[in-house]
């Protein structure tokens, strides 16, 4: 290979291999504290942990209100729309964030008798510095200045995980130390890197119903995707307690979601191209048939390894008091990533083609199928059947999306 070619593909291929790689790290990072916390609370505790964490991942879904996608788009290619508004969009999210995360924790203060509401309030704090985060890490996406974005979230990843195993260390393996260590992890880097931010502007102060407008879609996909992966939790909990099995099944549950983010940086960049290409509809039908059929095929190949050796992955890294009870859940959710690694694609092609109302409506309908589909099969197979549920979900939702998008993405 001459040199200028050469120079030219390592161009081409950094910015992916530096989110792969920042991306490889943070996963790995947050399996390995996984299993020091399973390790150290228990199969019950380390439930309940996942219990308050289900929990605030549904609200801070209103505390971004689908902006953290929204900015994303809207810095890749603005719409034509409200282009000349699009600077406002920071100081909306801004303003936006810190009255709901006020309004939440003030809310959990209020509950402290039915819920953890120390814990409650933690990661609400906590995730308002994960939503700031991704916008920042979404705005430097959205401008193509993925290396940029590859060293921010390796720093917030890095000091961030230290401040948790350190809180570890002294208080113990504790929700409320967890949540503020990380959180305040994810403050310094903020700090750190607030040069990067976007100006921030003055705004009306009035409620903005055009950014919402434009938003909604993207909180409704947001809200339907949180419940749509994490609702089996909750269920779990109420229909069967404080019972270690959940805890089985949420280490296998994180495996899997390590898996999936994994493919998050080839999918936002998948996301980015698909947004430029959107006004080319042959050019745009053929990158993203075949970025579907590549995942399809990925999906295939992860299934067959999980199959395999899933169960022996268990007992390595989390110890053979989850192994034990997880080897069905785990088989059962790798299958699952034949038909999920597709949809995560076919999800980017219909944001990036403004199709999400059309999207969330599909994911809320795949949401409702999921929750009765736990109800049924719980009660007859324990978290078992909480597996099954989300490998009949995935198929009812690929089947739907196919169906929706086969003249754009499946016709020759």
């Amino acid at each position: 290979m001459e040199l200028a070619p050469r120079a030219a593909f390592i161009k081409q291929i950094a910015p992916l291999a530096m989110q792969w790689g920042v991306t490889a790290y943070s996963a790995a990072v947050s399996l390995g504290l996984s299993v020091l916390f399973a390790r150290s609370m228990g199969s019950s505790s380390f439930g309940h942990y996942t219990y308050i964490y289900v929990l605030v991942s549904v609200l801070v879904l209103m505390q971004d209100a689908g902006f953290n996608t929204l900015l994303m788009r809207e810095r890749a290619s603005p719409s034509a729309a409200f282009s000349a508004r699009t600077s406002e969009l920071p100081s909306i999210a801004l303003i936006h964030l810190l009255l709901t995360t006020l309004a939440f924790i003030l809310l959990a203060a209020a509950l402290h008798l039915w819920v953890d509401g120390l814990a409650l309030t933690a990661g609400i704090f906590c995730f308002a510095m994960i939503t700031l985060t991704q916008w920042q890490s979404s705005w430097f996406k959205g401008a193509g200045n993925f290396e940029r974005d590859a060293q921010f979230l390796f720093f917030g990843r890095t000091v961030s995980a230290l401040l948790v195993l350190g809180s570890v260390l002294i208080t113990g393996a504790d929700p409320v130390s967890i949540f503020l260590a990380w959180g305040l992890g994810l403050g310094l880097t903020l700090a750190r890197h607030f040069k990067h931010f976007p100006t921030l502007r003055r705004i009306e102060w009035k409620v903005p119903l055009w950014a919402y407008r434009s938003s909604a879609s993207f909180f409704a996909v947001g809200l339907a995707s949180t419940l749509y992966h994490h609702i089996d939790i909750v269920i779990l909990r109420h229909l069967l307690g404080e019972a270690p099995a959940i805890g089985q099944y949420a280490v296998a549950t994180r495996i899997q979601d390590g898996l999936m983010a994994l493919a998050t940086p080839v999918a936002l960049m998948l996301f980015r191209r698909m947004r430029i290409l959107a006004v080319d509809g042959d050019e745009a039908s053929r990158f993203s048939r075949n970025s579907v059929v590549g995942a399809a095929i990925i999906g295939m190949f992860l299934a067959l390894a999980g199959w395999v050796f899933g169960p022996w992955l268990v007992g390595i890294l989390f110890g053979n008091a989850y192994s034990e009870g997880a080897h069905t859940i785990i088989r059962l959710l790798f299958i699952s990533l034949i038909f999920a690694l597709p949809n995560y694609v076919m999800e980017q092609h219909a944001i990036a083609t403004q199709q999400e109302r059309w999207f969330a409506k599909s994911l809320i309908v795949a949401v409702a199928i999921n929750i009765a589909l736990n109800l049924a099969l719980i009660p007859v197979s324990g978290v078992d059947g909480a597996a099954i549920a989300t490998v009949l979900t995935e198929i009812g939702l690929c089947a739907a999306l196919c169906l929706k998008l086969r003249r754009k993405l499946f016709s020759w």
